[in-house]
C-alpha cells in the first residue's frame, strides 16, 4: 500500500489512494503486455530483432515495471533519473529525447520515418515515438529488466495512447517551485567559443562576467533568460496538469515536493523501494 509519510526537511504530497491500487496490473501482466505486442508491433522495427516472446529468459518472468519521471525543465528530473538507475539497476533508461536522436542518426527505419516530420518542422506524431519506446520495451524485457521511462508520455493523449500497448504502473512527480527553477537556469551563463558553463549558484566565474580561461565576455542564452524560463513552465504545467490528473485517477503516481534533489532524492527511494518489495511480495504468492 501507499503510506503517507513526512520528512522534516519537505513536505511529499501523497497522490492516489489504497483501494486505487486495484488499478495496477500485477507484474505478471505488465509482462504479459510486453510479450504480446512483439509480433504486431516490432517485428519490422529493425532486422536485428528476429527472436520471438518464447526466447525470453525466464528471468523476465519475475516483476517488471514501467516507471515513468514527471519533472519540469531544470527540475533535476536528470538528477533524479541517474540516481535510480544507480539504486535500482533493475530499470533501463529509455529517454525518448536520445532516443530520437540516435534513430535519426543510425538512419533506422524509425528514424528515417520521424526526420521526414523533423525536416518539415513538425512535431514527431505520437504513434512513432510509441514504437520507439516499445521496441526498448521488448527489448529490456527480455532482459528481465524494468523501464525508466523519462521524456514520453509528456500528454495525457499521448498516455492514453501508450497505455494501449504498455502499463505505466508507477509515476514519480517531481514539483519543484519555479522560483527555484527560474534562479537556478537564469544563473547559468556560457563562453560561446568553448561551450564552458557557469552557474553563479554553484559554479560562479572566478570574474564576474569573464570566461577564467580566455578572460573573454560570457554570455547568456535566450533560453536561459527568466522569462523565457518562466514561459517553459508554464507551457510545461498546462501540458501536464491533464496528465498528472489521469494517473491520478489510475491511483499509481506519487508527488515529491522540494528545492533541492539531494533532498529529495531519499523520499523518492524509499517510496520506490516500498513498491518494488510490495510488487515482489504479491508476485512470489501468485
Amino acid at each position: 500500500m501507499m503510506q503517507a509519510f513526512v520528512s522534516p526537511a519537505f513536505r511529499r504530497t501523497v497522490v492516489g489512494k489504497s483501494s486505487s491500487l486495484l488499478h495496477r496490473r500485477s507484474p505478471t501482466t505488465v509482462v504479459r503486455s510486453f510479450a504480446s505486442i512483439y509480433h504486431a508491433d516490432m517485428e519490422d522495427l529493425s532486422h536485428e530483432e528476429t527472436s520471438s516472446p518464447s526466447s525470453t529468459s525466464s528471468s523476465s518472468s519475475s516483476c517488471a515495471h514501467s516507471l515513468l519521471i514527471l519533472g519540469k525543465p531544470g527540475g533535476g528530473k536528470g538528477t533524479i533519473s541517474g540516481k535510480i538507475l544507480s539504486d535500482f539497476p533493475q530499470f533501463r533508461h529509455v529517454s525518448t529525447g536520445d532516443q530520437l536522436r540516435q534513430h535519426v542518426r543510425n538512419e533506422t527505419k524509425l528514424g528515417l520515418e520521424a526526420k521526414k516530420y523533423m525536416d518539415e518542422g513538425c512535431l514527431v506524431p505520437d504513434n512513432v515515438m510509441i514504437k520507439m519506446v516499445m521496441k526498448d520495451a521488448v527489448e529490456a524485457i527480455k532482459n528481465g529488466q524494468s523501464l525508466l521511462l523519462d521524456g514520453f508520455p509528456r500528454t495525457m493523449e499521448q498516455a492514453v495512447a501508450l497505455d494501449e500497448q504498455l502499463d505505466v504502473d508507477m509515476v514519480i512527480n517531481l514539483c519543484i517551485p519555479n522560483e527555484t527553477i527560474i534562479e537556478r537556469i537564469s544563473d547559468r551563463w556560457i563562453h560561446p567559443a568553448s561551450g564552458r558553463v557557469y552557474n553563479y549558484s554553484y559554479k560562479p566565474p572566478k570574474v564576474t562576467g569573464m570566461d577564467d580561461e580566455t578572460g573573454e565576455p560570457l554570455v547568456q542564452r535566450d533560453d536561459d533568460k527568466p522569462e523565457s524560463v518562466l514561459k517553459r513552465l508554464n507551457k510545461y504545467e498546462e501540458a501536464t496538469r491533464p496528465l498528472v490528473q489521469y494517473y491520478e485517477e489510475k491511483g499509481v503516481i506519487q508527488t515529491f515536493r522540494g528545492t533541492q534533489s539531494d533532498v529529495i532524492y531519499p523520499e523518492v527511494q524509499e517510496w520506490l523501494g516500498e513498491q518494488l518489495a510490495e510488487d515482489d511480495v504479491e508476485a512470489n504468492t501468485i
